[in-house]
Formats: C-alpha cells, sequence, structure tokens
C-alpha cells in the first residue's frame, strides 16, 4: 500500500479523525495539528505529533494559515480513490455555536447534530458528506468541516469550568479524581505499599513510581485531561523518560525545598564537631619561659638536688603541685564559680549563647517554612516542565506563585490539610497494628496499608496542584485541550 494510502487518525478535543498522510502533513503546515496533539498511524499506539519521524519536517515547515473564505468559495469536494478530498481541514479550535444549528437547515423538524465552523449551518446526522470511509463529517451547503455538537458543547463546558475560579468544589474534585479508575488505583497502591517492604532498594523504586505519577496527573490535569488515567503509558517503555526523567525531578524538588535545612544540619554538626576538635585541654599549661625551658623545662630540677636552695625547692614544689590534674580541676571549678558570681560576666556570657542560639533556631524555621510553604510549587513545576533546569531554580517557581496569586495560596492551603490527615492516619494505622510488629522487621502491617494510603493522598495532591494550573491557565501560558 502506498504512504498515500495510509490511514492516520488525529486526536483533538473535537474528536477523532481519521486521514491520510499527505492530508495530515497539511493540517500541521496550517496550524491546525499541534505537536502534542495524539496521533496514530492505523490501529498502532497513540504517539505526540512532534515525536513522529514522518512529521517532523512538517512541524520545521512554514506555516500558511488557513482561509475559511477560500475554502467556502471552492466547490464541494469529490471523492476520489487515490487522493481523499482536501478540503476537509482541520476544526477552528472554538467552541462558538450559532443559535440556529440547534435545528437542521435542511430538515427542520430534525435536531442538530453537526454545526459548520464556517458558514453556522446546522444538520442532522443524514446531512453531511463524509470522506471515503471516513468519519470526517462535512457541510453540503459549503464543503468546510462540520463539528458535532456535543463535543462543542461539551468544549463549552469545560471552558466555563476552567473559568470558574478555584475553590472548595475543586477539592472535592480532587479527592474523586483517583476512584475514577478504581482497577488502576487498587493495583498502583497495592504494588507501592509492597515495594515499601522490599528495603532500600525497593523504597527507591517506590519514590521513582510515584513520582512519575504525580508529575503525569499534574501535566494531564493542568491541561484539562481529567479523564486521563493517572498512569503513565507503559506501553512504550522508555528508561529514560520512565525512569531517569521522574528520579532526577524528584532530586531537584528534595534539593529545591529541603536543600537550605539539609545544608544548616550539616554546617551545624561540621562546626560542632570542630569546635570540640580544637577546644584546648583544661590541663593545657602556659609556654615557659625559654631560657629556663632550655635548661630545665619544667623547672623541677631542685627536688632532685639535696643541696637545693630551700627557696628554689619550695617554688618546684608549687610546680609540681600545679602539674597535677586535681589542682587544674579545681582551679577550672573555682573560675566557674567566680563567673557565676559575677552578674555582669554570666549576663555577657548567657547573651552571648542566647545570641546564638537564636539565631541558629530562626534560621533552622526558615528552612523549614520555605520547605513547607514551596513544596507544592516544587512539584507543580516538576510535573508540567518535566524540566530539571527549571525545578532547581526558585525563580521559576516564586514566578508562577506571582502570576498564581490567592489561587496557590488556597491549593496550598488544601495540600497541607491532606498532609496532615495522611499523617493522622498513618498514627492510627500503625496504633492499630502495634502487635502485629515483628522483632527486626518493623510493623509490616503498617508500612503497606500506610504505603497504600499514601499513594491515594499523594494523587490526590497532584490533581489538586494540576487544578491550579489548569484554572490560572491563561494567566501562565498554559494551551490547555
Amino acid at each position: 500500500m502506498s504512504a498515500q494510502l495510509e490511514t492516520w487518525r488525529v486526536s483533538t478535543p473535537e474528536g477523532v479523525f481519521e486521514t491520510d498522510l499527505e492530508t495530515l502533513k497539511q493540517w500541521i503546515v496550517e496550524g491546525c495539528v499541534q505537536p502534542n496533539d495524539k496521533v496514530s498511524k492505523g490501529n498502532l499506539s497513540w504517539l505526540d505529533a512532534g515525536r513522529v519521524p514522518m512529521l517532523r519536517a512538517a512541524f520545521a515547515a512554514e506555516r500558511v494559515p488557513y482561509d475559511p473564505a477560500a475554502a467556502a468559495s471552492s466547490p464541494t469536494p469529490e471523492v476520489s480513490a487515490n487522493k481523499p478530498a482536501q478540503a476537509a481541514a482541520m476544526p477552528v479550535r472554538s467552541v462558538a455555536i450559532p443559535s440556529a444549528a440547534s435545528v437542521c437547515s435542511q430538515h427542520p423538524e430534525a435536531e442538530g447534530k453537526y454545526v459548520c465552523r464556517d458558514c453556522g449551518n446546522g444538520f442532522c446526522d443524514q446531512c453531511p458528506k463524509f470522506v471515503g470511509a471516513s468519519k470526517i463529517p462535512l457541510c453540503p451547503l459549503c464543503g468546510d468541516l462540520c463539528s458535532p455538537i456535543a463535543q462543542l458543547r461539551h468544549k463549552a463546558a469545560r471552558q466555563t469550568f476552567q473559568t470558574s475560579g478555584f475553590g472548595f468544589a475543586d477539592f472535592g474534585r480532587a479527592l474523586g479524581y483517583p476512584l475514577q479508575h478504581k482497577l488502576a488505583l487498587v493495583f498502583g497502591a497495592a504494588f507501592y505499599g509492597l515495594l515499601l517492604l522490599a528495603g532500600f532498594r525497593g523504597r527507591l523504586v517506590a519514590s521513582v513510581i510515584m513520582f512519575g505519577c504525580i508529575s503525569h496527573v499534574i501535566s494531564q490535569v493542568a491541561w484539562g485531561r481529567m479523564d486521563r488515567s493517572f498512569m503513565p503509558d507503559f506501553s512504550e517503555f522508555s528508561l529514560w523518560d520512565d525512569l531517569a526523567v521522574p528520579f532526577g525531578l524528584g532530586i531537584g524538588v528534595t534539593v529545591v525545598t529541603w536543600g537550605p535545612t539539609i545544608a544548616l544540619i550539616v554546617v551545624l554538626l561540621f562546626g560542632l564537631f570542630n569546635g570540640s576538635a580544637s577546644s584546648p585541654s583544661p590541663l593545657a599549661q602556659a609556654p615557659p619561659d625559654k631560657n629556663e625551658a632550655a635548661s630545665d623545662p619544667n623547672g623541677l630540677s631542685p627536688i632532685f638536688d639535696p643541696n637545693a636552695d630551700p627557696k628554689k625547692l619550695e617554688e618546684a614544689d608549687k610546680k609540681l603541685n600545679q602539674l597535677r590534674p586535681g589542682y587544674q580541676i579545681s582551679q577550672e571549678a573555682e573560675k566557674s564559680k567566680k563567673q557565676l558570681n559575677d552578674p555582669t560576666g554570666g549576663l555577657l556570657l548567657f547573651t552571648k549563647y542566647l545570641a546564638g542560639g537564636m539565631v541558629i533556631v530562626l534560621l533552622l524555621l526558615l528552612s523549614l517554612g520555605w520547605a513547607i510553604f514551596y513544596y507544592p510549587m516544587a512539584l507543580a513545576v516538576a510535573g508540567y516542565t518535566q524540566s530539571f533546569s527549571s525545578v532547581i531554580n526558585p525563580l521559576v517557581g516564586l514566578d508562577t506563585i506571582r502570576r498564581m496569586g490567592l489561587t496557590y495560596f488556597k491549593a496550598f492551603g488544601m495540600v497541607l490539610v491532606i498532609q496532615v490527615v495522611g499523617f493522622v492516619v498513618a498514627v492510627i494505622v500503625a496504633v492499630i497494628t502495634a502487635p502485629l510488629a515483628l522483632p527486626f522487621f518493623g510493623n509490616l502491617p503498617a508500612m503497606f496499608i500506610d504505603g497504600s494510603v499514601t499513594f491515594y493522598f499523594n494523587l490526590v495532591i497532584a490533581c489538586v496542584l494540576g487544578l491550579s494550573l489548569y484554572k490560572c491557565a491563561d494567566r501562565l501560558g498554559i494551551e490547555v485541550d
């Protein structure tokens, strides 16, 4: 079969359309097919149009605008065995439905099922012409593409939903989102819970899978595809896209959120150990006089001289007493006692340590506050951009927060509530299953149940963030479906 007769399918918000390769390339040049639209050759798997090698040249070509007036003035296309009609152009992404389209323009007694995107006439099921064996409806009057009215109404409802604002209703939608795909939810939660029981490697794999699902949900919901499953499509498994990218994004989220806290703790520990190692010993002595050290380093030689002068013998005996540990300990205790009895010295010492402690506590609180506040935005940036450089750059997230405004703070509050509820559930599960804990293994039932519940809550968090991006698509420049 020649390339011209190969059947291609294109999935758009208006429906699925069938065509040949050359017509599909023409749609791409006209700008009717975007790189993120799904296409399929025959009955093969769906792919992003921009990833299909045969279509890259069309995307790289200079696009010419589609002229509806020229299409309307052209004669009605005839079906040809070698070349399907070219007038079946892809639909304009518009949801405007003329009021006259509610009834068929040629059969007033019939309800309108299709509307012409150019002339605006409505038609029943019997009126539109179809290109060959395809399901592309053409207007019988002007030959332009007809769009199903039901799909246009559905798209109009989705646009109304998008502009309705972000609130508690969206929180309810997020809670019910994982339940739309019960089989995938049960399988994913059970698999995630089992991986948590498999040691460090199992936990690492579980984290990659969980973050892959989170980023997939955020990207799909942000585009308005809430009907899609939260599980990634593993039919075309890619080691880079399905493992390496989620792992890298997870590291980026950890670095940009908890990085300051981790760095501060490391610096404090390093400084503490350094201070302990470099602190002088209480038994350390002041360096002796150079002349005396040359002949008698400790000045104790008169003790061993029976004819020594009594005064020198007394001085040597005092030096010997000062070298004893008990003397040094008593001297340090006396010094500490004097400092405690001195209100001025004690106050200065207390103020010094208090100021240092307050600075440390303040830095820790600021880093913890940053991690808690920025974590949802880090997930949102990772899910939508799929870019490590964007994730670790906090300016990207802060600019997104500025554009979203109050919507992000609402989403942050919802995420915080979900995390608190998840923590409470984990505590309850741990208490109930405490008698089932095993030596050397821990509470395996609690780990499994907590992992399964965590899987669900993370999907809800991802849906909340995706909906917040979807509701701010106009401010963020997101081209939703």
